[in-house]
């Protein structure tokens, strides 16, 4: 399930400087997207930020992933690698050519929000395998 589906909506109150609300709405503009679903996003992000200082959050192909600071690792390939390694912390930072406390790190994060970074790993192997039926039948094709 993805962060805030299913869950009932509440309503806070809060006063924005007219500066930081000019930016909001500003960035809100650029990318379509409605100030208050950014404002709620930019805000847990930074609370995950807080719990989990090697873990930021950047915009991808797949779309706005938790990733590992100083790589462009996100946090779903790690624990994935992890997983392909016989659940090896070590042998993922190895393969990975980390050290040990980043991929510590991604296993951290992945424990607090589990779901939502499984449902990550389920959508991406689902892509690989259309991938790949794509390359096999363009392969049949021009053989």
């Amino acid at each position: 399930m993805a962060r805030g589906e299913g869950e009932t909506k509440k309503s806070f109150s809060v006063r924005w400087s007219p500066r930081t609300l000019a930016h909001l709405q500003r960035h809100a503009d650029g990318t379509k997207i409605a100030a208050s679903v950014l404002a709620e996003r930019y805000v847990e992000e930074g609370l995950r930020m807080a719990e989990h200082p090697l873990v930021y959050f950047r915009e991808g192909v797949a779309g706005r992933r938790p990733a590992l600071i100083g790589t462009r690792l996100d946090v779903p390939t790690v624990i994935s690698t992890v997983r392909q390694n016989d659940n090896s912390v070590e042998q993922a930072a190895d393969y990975l050519q980390l050290r040990l406390p980043l991929v510590e790190a991604c296993v951290r994060y992945y424990v607090d929000y589990q779901d939502e970074i499984d449902a990550w790993i389920a959508s991406d192997e689902k892509e690989a395998e259309a991938a790949e039926i794509s390359w096999r039948k363009r392969q049949e094709i021009f053989a």
